[in-house]
Parts: structure tokens; C-alpha cells; sequence
């Protein structure tokens, strides 16, 4: 089985009105995708129900064979690492190193005495050593969903959900977001990619799904 299949999934938030339904698609673990469909379509929910965090009304989705009904969010969380659209929700700690830490150790409990080499190395990936001892407070937003990215990361997730990257960036923090897309194939991750902008994902993704109420297409 796929990393990620769904099941004729069917979710709506009212009785009456079907937000989409029948959907039904499978994603290998290093596979990159792109999620797209008009405001309205179901994409954030789609992602909520792939985390766990809703239960569809009918169908299912299986996460590495699993019925996702029936594990944890923590263990989901160990899997499949999430960065929002807005970096300033997953960032609270008071130091970038402290943020790195956290995650690090939520991930790998066990792995401790490999953590400042693990913090470090994605750092450098991420262009954020020179941050360590910043506040993420102060960090720009390109920063911070490097931060975001780089976190989530060092959990050792498998996979990773990003929803809609490219809002408010300049030209220069979406080329750094470019390298940061690359690291994650480099790392040998698979990825989602929520957006609305089909060029960005043409150069980044090798499958597209577009929802619609009706189900999805995949191309």
C-alpha cells in the first residue's frame, strides 16, 4: 500500500451540502505532489482529514497501511510534519535554538546526544546558524517558514505538508524557498504542496492533484 491512500472520502460540514466527495488518490512516500482547486474547494479540510485532525464522513485514509482513524495524533505527528501557512503559529519558543530543540527532541526522544549536530546541520541547510540565539520574533517571514520547515525536519518526519509557501514572499526569500524544496528531495522526503500557483508547482511537483466537489483529477 501506498504511503498515503484515501478512499472515496466524502466530508461535508452541514448536512446538506457535500464539501467534495468520492475522493480517492494514492501518494508514495517520496513522491512530490501539488494540491490545487479553486477558494472553497475542500483543500485546507482535505489536508486536516490526511492529519487526522477531522474524520470523514464516509471512505478512509490509510497513512503507511494504517486506517488513520486509529492511531494517534502524535504518531501522525512522528510521520508527518506539517508547516502552516502562517510560520508565526508553530513558532514559540524564545530562541531559534530552543524552537530547533524542541522539535528535535519530540521527534527523538531517544537520540538526545545527537542533537546539537542534527540542530546544526539543518540550520546550515536553512541558512539560520547566523539566528541561533535570535528570537523567531525577529526573524523575517521568509525566515521564519525556514524556521517552520527546518524544525519540522529535524523530527525526522518521513513526509511533509506545506500549506500555500509562497504567500508574502519577495522574489528572494521564493528562490530561498526554491533551495529549500531541493534540500527536501536531496533528504530524500516527499512532500505536499498547497497552492494556487501552477508554474511554482510545474517546477516543483510530479503529480497534481486538482480538487473539485466532485473528486479529483491527477495529472
Amino acid at each position: 500500500m501506498s504511503f498515503y491512500t484515501a478512499n472515496s472520502l466524502t466530508f461535508s460540514y452541514t448536512r446538506i451540502n457535500k464539501l467534495f466527495e468520492n475522493i480517492s488518490f494514492a501518494i508514495e512516500k517520496d513522491q512530490h505532489v501539488g494540491l490545487m482547486g479553486p477558494n472553497g474547494c475542500g483543500k485546507t479540510t482535505l489536508i486536516k482529514l490526511m492529519l487526522g485532525l477531522l474524520k470523514p464522513q464516509q471512505g478512509e485514509i490509510y497513512l503507511d497501511g494504517k486506517n488513520i482513524n486509529n492511531i494517534s495524533l502524535s504518531h501522525i505527528g512522528k510521520k508527518v510534519g506539517y508547516v502552516f501557512q502562517n510560520p508565526d503559529k508553530q513558532l514559540f519558543c524564545p530562541t531559534v535554538w530552543e524552537q530547533m530543540s524542541f522539535s528535535f527532541i519530540y521527534g527523538n526522544a531517544d537520540c538526545k546526544d545527537d542533537a546539537d549536530y542534527k540542530l546544526k546541520h539543518y540550520l546550515e541547510i536553512f541558512d539560520l546558524a547566523r539566528y541561533k540565539d535570535s528570537s523567531p520574533l525577529e526573524l523575517s517571514r521568509g525566515e521564519k517558514q525556514r524556521l517552520a520547515l527546518a524544525s519540522v525536519l529535524s523530527r525526522n518526519v518521513e513526509f511533509v505538508i506545506l500549506d500555500e509557501p509562497t504567500t508574502g514572499l519577495d522574489i528572494l526569500r521564493r528562490k530561498q524557498l526554491d533551495k529549500c524544496l531541493e534540500a527536501l528531495k536531496e533528504e530524500g522526503k516527499g512532500y505536499i504542496i498547497v497552492s494556487h500557483e501552477d508554474e511554482f508547482l510545474i517546477h516543483h511537483v510530479d503529480t497534481i492533484l486538482n480538487l473539485n466537489p466532485k473528486g479529483v483529477d491527477i495529472r
